[in-house]
């Protein structure tokens, strides 16, 4: 059994046990992008958690040809040797060399620590490396991680998703443990002999959604945050326009994208056959995605709501009202008649959000559903607050920002147990980051999750004044490039302590080191070197 279908049967077991428990796996954000441990950076994954493989009957050989392809160990460049398999090359750390084997087939090529598989046979999986013509399951395949395309196939990396080493003998574990460190380099060397060869999938949801067919099963684990933006960006390969800000500051900052034609102006008779079906599959996935996720559900503050709060299976009556006076904000919240304060529980509304509440389910494990209410604060520093109801009212906690797609323009409430929502995150100027609140039922509230890197909220480009050095990693001592001036640069994520992520229009990007609020490699303020940027007082 070949490895790429190993990893296709783990993801389908996974899949039913999910579906078994009540829960859909999501493939949003990228990058919660790695929820368990809240990390966002695409294409990590923790080594505490690689792949286990069962038995295999692949023959195996390292540094020879075969009949799909070949390797050329014979040549070195730096600290890498160069290895060929058809139109695809990779360059292998040279400190691999004797500690692993290559199985090839029609798809690609997979990458095994001889130590462990010889061990158990099985056993050794780093990562494989394959391609996929005409459509697009593989986007579905547990860790997988698409990293080039051309207009009919997709390239993608496979990697462990839980342990796939020897670990009874140390050292064994110790030299696979090692060696994995280098995937993310060996993933990122990756280059097709196509001219039409392209390097940036991560900037779309379905690279090939203009030339292949998407299917109903290859959208099942999608979230509705994912799938809004692969309908939008159909559109977006065209230069359309968006009125939604937070769409339109997401496309702006893909390097493809170029918004030339207003959104009431475009002509959808433009599109291709095959991007009209596609619009048609995904918007049924969405439309599935809602009856299987009927909440958030936003109620109009003057009429109410009718849920069943408790789950108790008696609908309850929910109405939300305040009064402004000098002496400020009263919010009350009735619910079957009864009035509840909510100063009564250390709430005290600044400048309520006047359009509505909202009803909400952070974990459809557990019986019962939230009350939300919205304030936009004393300077638009928006936070909603949740209650809980069991005959009496119970504050659980707040989440900065407006985690609903209809205001802020995501769907906070896409993984089970957790909100999504925004904190300030000011290194370098005014801006805000996602994080992730996890609701602890015992202690009955909302803790908010650190994060190592915040996603940015999407904002406006920055001009870039002076050619930017920026590291691959956010580390000093890693590999060193340069983003050139320009008109438009993004600030995209940050650690919120000495690193921000700059990615320029022309694809260009890195991380930058701030120190004591200045470009440490400039010794110059945010000022000198991007436009717009604003600490708040």
């Amino acid at each position: 059994m070949k490895r790429k279908q190993m990893a296709a049967i783990l993801l389908v077991m996974s899949m039913a046990l999910a579906a078994g428990c009540g829960n859909t796996a999501q493939n949003e954000d990228t990058q919660m992008e790695q929820i368990e441990n809240i990390q966002v950076v695409a294409g990590q994954s923790d080594e505490e958690t690689q792949a286990k493989e069962d038995q295999m009957d692949n023959s195996r050989t390292e540094g020879e040809s075969s009949e799909t392809g070949e390797s050329n160990q014979s040549e070195e460049s730096g600290n890498t040797t160069p290895y060929t398999w058809n139109e695809i090359t990779l360059s292998i750390p040279n400190d691999w060399e004797g500690k692993y084997h290559v199985e090839e087939d029609d798809q690609g090529v997979s990458f095994i620590q001889t130590a462990s598989d010889e061990k158990e046979e099985g056993m050794g999986f780093l990562c494989g490396i394959y391609k996929e013509t005409g459509n697009m399951s593989s986007l579905n395949m547990a860790g997988a991680t698409i990293l080039a395309y051309t207009s009919d196939t997709t390239y993608y990396m496979v990697e462990p998703t839980d342990v796939c080493y020897y670990y009874d003998d140390e050292e064994i574990a110790a030299e696979y443990q090692q060696m994995y460190k280098s995937i993310a380099s060996v993933g990122a060397s990756l280059k097709i002999n196509k001219e039409d060869a392209k390097y940036n999938p991560e900037e779309f949801i379905f690279p090939l959604s203009s030339t292949s067919r998407l299917t109903n099963e290859c959208l099942i684990n999608y979230s509705d945050n994912e799938l809004r933006i692969a309908r939008n960006e159909i559109y977006a390969r065209y230069g359309r326009q968006f009125n939604d800000v937070w769409l339109q500051n997401y496309f702006n900052s893909c390097s493809w994208y170029e918004g030339t034609k207003a959104s009431d102006e475009f002509d959808e008779s433009i599109l291709n056959e095959i991007e009209k079906d596609n619009l048609a599959t995904i918007k049924k996935a969405e439309a599935d995605y809602k009856k299987e996720h009927p909440y958030p559900k936003l109620s109009d503050k003057s009429m109410e709501a009718k849920e069943d709060l408790d789950g108790d299976g008696i609908e309850d009556t929910i109405g939300y009202s305040f009064t402004e006076s000098d002496e400020g904000c009263k919010a009350v919240l009735n619910i079957n008649g009864t009035d509840f304060s909510l100063e009564d529980y250390g709430v005290y509304m600044m400048t309520p959000y006047t359009e509505c509440f909202a009803i909400t389910d952070i974990d459809s494990y557990y019986e019962g559903l939230e009350i939300a209410i919205m304030d936009e604060g004393p300077s638009y520093d928006p936070v909603t607050y949740f209650f809980t109801y069991d005959g009496e009212l119970h504050y659980i906690g707040s989440v900065g920002g407006f985690p609903f797609m209809e205001i802020d323009g995501y769907n906070g409430f896409a993984f089970e147990g957790m909100v999504k929502g925004i904190k300030r995150v000011d290194l370098i100027h005014y801006c805000y980051g996602y994080s992730y609140w996890r609701y602890d039922y015992e202690g009955k509230e909302l803790v908010d999750e650190e994060q190592i890197i915040y996603q940015l909220v999407p904002e406006a480009a920055h001009e870039l004044y002076e050619d930017l050095p920026v590291y691959a990693d956010m580390d000093v001592n890693s590999a060193k490039t340069t983003i050139p001036a320009q008109k438009q640069v993004f600030i995209q994520e940050s650690d919120g302590k000495e690193w921000i992520f700059v990615k320029g229009k022309d694809g260009s990007c890195g991380y930058v080191h701030i120190v004591d609020y200045k470009i440490a490699d400039l010794s110059k303020e945010p000022t000198e070197v991007f436009s717009d940027v604003v600490l708040a007082d």
